[in-house]
């Protein structure tokens, strides 16, 4: 069984990138936020191209803040470095910003404290967003134009 083709990506891109990353166990491909403040999306990918995890986060230069909005990574796929390095990947939209997370599973409950002690930066469960990341009540995100195209990341 062939998997999924992810979204923005057209079939024969697919193909070259797992081609071209045959001898990675997993890859990385990242989706720009439309806007500065946007969810940036990273998602995993193993080595037969099926999605294995994915990080939403969101960034404010204004105010120096980023918040985990969502990590996920399949369960045969935990335990192996893959969220640290999802992580990692996002602090570098932010470095020096203080950051928070939304509620967190009993799994991230264990991780993000983990995760403090290795980096040294506190992650606070609801710590609470910026005017700028916040969005009014009622508010509905307007999907106009087209998805960034995602970019492999190479460094992850």
């Amino acid at each position: 069984m062939t998997p999924p083709v992810p979204e923005c990506l057209s079939p024969l891109r697919w193909r070259w990138i797992l081609l071209t990353t045959q001898h990675r166990e997993v890859r990385f491909l990242y989706w720009p936020p439309r806007q500065p403040t946007g969810h940036r999306d990273l998602r995993m990918f193993d080595r037969d191209g099926y999605d294995i995890g994915r990080l939403l986060w969101v960034v404010c230069g204004a105010c120096r803040v980023g918040s985990i909005n969502k990590i996920s990574i399949d369960p045969g796929h935990q335990r192996h470095g893959l969220g640290q390095r999802l992580i990692r990947r996002a602090l570098t939209d932010g470095p020096g910003y203080s950051w928070q997370t939304t509620g967190q599973s009993p799994e991230a409950k264990k991780f993000f404290p983990a995760l403090e002690r290795e980096t040294g930066i506190a992650f606070r469960e609801h710590g609470g967003v910026c005017e700028h990341l916040a969005s009014p009540p009622g508010y509905q995100t307007l999907l106009s134009g087209r998805r960034p195209r995602p970019i492999l990341e190479r460094d992850v």
